[in-house]
């Protein structure tokens, strides 16, 4: 039985291709109960302005005093030093909206559904004009780091952030503090400020807050090997989990992923561009080899500085971070109109983060930006917490969708396994209320690239991580995850729950990629892959938007919760198997799958086509063309010929076609 679904639009007349329809086949496995779930921190006297139920908040005055809060890693870590004098460091100086409510509530109404504003975005001009920082006390902050000897290194459009450099000798003597090196209990060392630090008179009634003195972590990248295959690998003799890869070694190669999440091809109606954040550069030619390998367009990839990085390839889990990034964008959007890649590998992991999210904004060129770098909530502190929000306000404003990483290191962070029993640490920038945060799988299929289904990724026994997931400690629950639904599996109805959805995450069953730095072909994974993919796939849903409505998806989560009554789950594969702790190991248990959300792995996995058919459909106008009936088709082996009666007012038509009894979708012309 052939099965047609229809939705009219207001635009053009053609057909999208490979639309397929909401119908979805549940798979057949028992829920797992959460086991437990260890004591949180609570928000307690933090104090960040004002709170919008939905997505934002930003920082007013009171966020901080005449003094600094130390990194609250500094009394759980080993001093190691005291940092060079001379060495050369960034510091953000982060600066008040002028209307923090009202970037708040506009970054609400342009992402809601149901308000008349939903994406009525704005420019990077349109909004420094409405919420931009007050100019005046911006060029005094300028005014007063050019006659202190320091160099202005980043400006904001929005006159919220100014990035000035200088040695530590000189940032020790304008904030009254001494700079430590330490080695956090994750292992990563970083520099801090040992003595609270005192904020200048000339400056302290114009900022409200300052990163980079008090935590300073260099490189936060997430993906992880799991083998090396060299640069001409051979599959004999190769032990992989993934019976269905295609790829060198056997790991799964980009057409194997398209394929396992039935990606829809119509990327080139409206071709659109990604942004990835890397904390430093790679070799386009490890692109080039893997774009050749997979049979895959030659995209512009384009480098971007910031704050003036010349690109040069530095750390070489950084060189493996950007070309998986930037591999797995193209490889499932081959017809991305170009992948600009943001690029700060000098300066540490929170002050790049915040200036690229910036920059992007002020840019304003890419649909979709990907973030696969990550710490824990407890490693950043108030004051980098409520800059990258401040930063992503804007973003969600200009209609830019964010997807983040949910990190490696399970229920337990980056941190959490370091104290006994282990703690629930949640990921930042992860966690944050206005991004799409993305959790890992272990995927199975079978040959011909036959998905088997999907578990939630754990191989903390083995050391080859977890997905990170749980529940914030930081952000209270925002209104669009209802707790009714978040709460099902074990989450919170009252802190933001992460993640959101999921993807191929198990370096056992990971993607094929090519470093040469890091020995040839290798088998990747970690939520690097997973944060990727869903930019890719959220930007082939984009040019569908764009193409049919002259719209696109900006800040998903609002519209992604609202799906389905409030359940996308429905539309996407679930991941009923599987915990992302292990209570043997580290004495606390972490979240387990269910039906419905978890903690693993949010609402589920991409099922493409079909989501994205809900998703255009949802923007549908004019009068629907009532009951389908084929009409006298004409039918060959590959093809079918029909038509039907028009709808009223309708311009365009998505068409989505299935076979119910193989579960898998056709094209339809």
């Amino acid at each position: 039985m052939l099965v047609w679904s229809f939705a009219s639009v207001q635009k053009r007349q053609d057909i999208l291709e490979n639309m397929e329809s909401l119908y979805i086949k549940k798979e057949q496995t028992a829920p797992v109960r959460l086991i437990g779930n260890a004591a949180r921190r609570r928000l307690g006297s933090i104090a960040l302005g004002a709170l919008v139920s939905v997505v934002a908040v930003t920082g007013s005055r009171s966020a901080i005093a005449d003094t600094i809060e130390l990194s609250p890693m500094v009394a759980a870590s080993a001093l190691l030093s005291t940092v060079d004098s001379e060495k050369q460091i960034s510091v953000i100086l982060s600066l008040p909206l002028a209307d923090t409510k009202g970037a708040a509530d506009f970054a609400q109404r342009v992402s809601n559904p149901k308000d008349p504003l939903y994406r009525q975005y704005i420019t990077p001009d349109e909004y420094a004009k409405r919420y931009g920082a007050n100019a005046g006390d911006y060029a005094a902050l300028k005014e007063w780091s050019i006659a202190n000897g320091l160099i202005i290194v980043h400006e904001s459009g929005a006159r919220t952030f100014l990035t000035v450099r200088g040695t530590v000798a000189q940032f020790q003597t304008f904030f009254k503090t001494e700079l430590n090196n330490y080695r956090s209990p994750d292992g990563k060392e970083f520099y801090s400020a040992s003595v609270r630090p005192t904020i200048p008179d000339a400056i302290a009634t114009k900022i409200t807050g300052v990163i980079g003195l008090t935590n300073s972590v260099q490189y936060a990248p997430l993906a992880k090997v799991c083998q090396t295959f060299g640069e001409y690998p051979s599959a004999s003799g190769i032990r992989t989990e993934t019976a269905g890869g295609t790829g060198p070694g056997g790991a799964y190669a980009a057409s194997d992923l398209r394929s396992v999440y039935k990606i829809p091809k119509f990327g080139h109606v409206a071709p659109q561009t990604v942004a990835v954040f890397e904390q430093g550069g790679f070799h386009q030619s490890d692109v080039q080899k893997y774009l050749e390998r997979m049979q895959l367009p030659n995209r512009p990839v384009e480098f971007v500085g910031v704050d003036g990085y010349n690109g040069s390839v530095n750390d070489p889990n950084v060189e493996l971070e950007a070309v998986l990034d930037i591999d797995m964008v193209i490889g499932i959007n081959p017809a991305v109109k170009e992948v600009l890649v943001y690029e700060d590998g000098t300066d540490p992991f929170g002050v790049a983060l915040i200036d690229a999210l910036d920059q992007v904004a002020s840019d304003n060129r890419a649909g979709t930006l990907s973030i696969s770098y990550g710490l824990d909530e407890v490693q950043q502190g108030d004051s980098q917490l409520a800059a990258e929000n401040t930063a992503l306000t804007q973003l969600a404003a200009q209609g830019i969708t964010v997807l983040v990483s949910a990190g490696d290191g399970g229920a337990y962070g980056r941190t959490g396994t370091s104290y006994n029993p282990a703690k629930l640490e949640a990921p930042d920038p992860g966690s944050q209320p206005l991004v799409t945060c993305v959790g890992g799988t272990s995927l199975s299929t079978g040959p011909r690239e036959v998905r088997l289904g999907e578990a939630v990724w754990n191989r903390l026994g083995l050391s080859y991580g977890a997905t990170g997931g749980g529940v914030s400690s930081y952000w209270p629950i925002p209104s669009w995850q209802t707790p009714s639904y978040v709460a099902t599996n074990g989450g919170s109805s009252t802190y933001r729950n992460v993640p959101d959805v999921a993807a191929i995450a198990d370096p056992f069953t990971g993607v094929a990629v090519y470093s040469k730095r890091n020995g040839g072909w290798l088998q990747a994974g970690g939520t690097s892959v997973s944060a990727p993919l869903w930019a890719g796939y959220i930007s082939i849903l984009n040019a569908g938007l764009e193409y049919l409505t002259g719209q696109k998806l900006g800040f998903f989560n609002p519209t992604f919760y609202n799906i389905n009554s409030g359940d996308p789950s429905g539309y996407l594969y679930p991941v009923l198997d599987g915990s992302n702790g292990d209570p043997t190991l580290f004495g606390t248990p972490g979240f387990n799958a269910g039906l419905g959300y978890n903690n693993c792995t949010g609402a589920g996995t991409i099922y493409g086509g079909g989501f994205g058919l809900q998703i255009l459909s949802s923007e549908s106008g004019g009068t629907p063309p009532g009951v389908s009936r084929i009409l006298d088709p004409t039918l060959t082996d590959t093809s079918a010929s029909f038509t039907w009666k028009k709808g009223k007012g309708a311009t365009g038509y998505v068409v989505g076609l299935f076979l119910p009894q193989h579960d898998f979708f056709l094209n339809a012309s």
